[in-house]
């Protein structure tokens, strides 16, 4: 994200943790990990229409839903934006939204025990599905 002259989010879960690209090895997956912002925690904000957005994250990849069977992870994965990457954004409070997926499902925070891995997995958005936006001008 060297660029300068656009806007940058960081979303902050119902937990109080900030969503982060986590390296994992091949997958970077998005997770509520960060009780501060970091470089990992901002995405930079592409609008591509009427309250559609893709995020690039610091690794110059944008994030995507990603089938894995059971699951809809979102990762840190593409290089160019497609289907996958448009998030349909909602206001649901004060610098407050929803993010839903290509496939219809709100992106939620899904407790997975020591791991709180973001996942296009809600058909009606609850606070879990909520995200705190933080807006930087960069």
């Amino acid at each position: 994200m060297s660029s300068s002259g656009y806007i940058a989010i960081a979303l902050q879960a119902d937990d109080g943790l900030y969503l982060s690209r986590i390296n994992r090895g091949s997958e970077n997956p998005i997770e509520a990990a960060k009780k501060e912002i970091d470089v990992f925690s901002k995405f930079r904000v592409v609008t591509v229409g009427p309250q559609q957005i893709a995020l690039l994250a610091d690794n110059g990849l944008y994030l995507s839903r990603i089938n894995r069977g059971a699951t809809n992870p979102i990762e840190a994965a593409k290089q160019n934006v497609d289907v996958f990457c448009l998030f349909t954004v909602s206001n649901v409070g004060p610098n407050k939204i929803t993010l839903r997926a290509d496939n219809g499902l709100y992106l939620s925070r899904i407790n997975r025990g020591s791991i709180n891995p973001i996942e296009a997995a809600k058909e009606r958005p609850d606070v879990y599905c909520e995200f705190a936006v933080t807006t930087f001008f960069e």
